[in-house]
């Protein structure tokens, strides 16, 4: 108990650290390392279509979309049985797709720490072929 009493009454007189200084704003019209790249990729056509895009999507779809926009994309997802207000069916088309995807439209989940530019686009492109 002791030694417990002796280190809490030697942090007593340190004094507070001071504030790191406000960021400074970045110059106008730079544009963050890698933004380029990143709007590329996430630019219209998207990579090739192919069964290994399309698998990705499927999986990626599975485990992120599917408890709200159910397995076909309608919004009928397990959610919406537990109370969850009305979803919007996820459009059809590859871009519009892509664009719901980056923009959170309609209150959706942010995927944008969760999926890489390509997986959004196999998402999108396996949408694009529900039913």
């Amino acid at each position: 108990m002791l030694p417990l009493l002796l280190l809490l009454t030697g942090c007593d007189g340190w004094l507070e650290s001071p504030r790191p200084p406000p960021p400074v704003p970045a110059p106008e019209g730079s544009v963050a390392q890698g933004t380029a790249a990143r709007r590329a990729a996430l630019a219209p056509p998207g990579p090739p279509v192919d069964d290994a895009l399309l698998r990705e999507g499927a999986e990626a779809f599975r485990i992120f979309c599917t408890p709200c926009h159910g397995p076909t994309g309608a919004g009928d997802g397990v959610v919406t049985r537990h109370g969850h207000p009305p979803i919007p069916p996820l459009p059809h088309d590859a871009v519009r797709s892509m664009t719901v995807l980056q923009t959170n439209l309609a209150g959706a989940h942010p995927v944008e720490g969760r999926l890489d530019p390509r997986q959004r686009w196999a998402v999108s492109r396996f949408v694009e072929r529900l039913p």
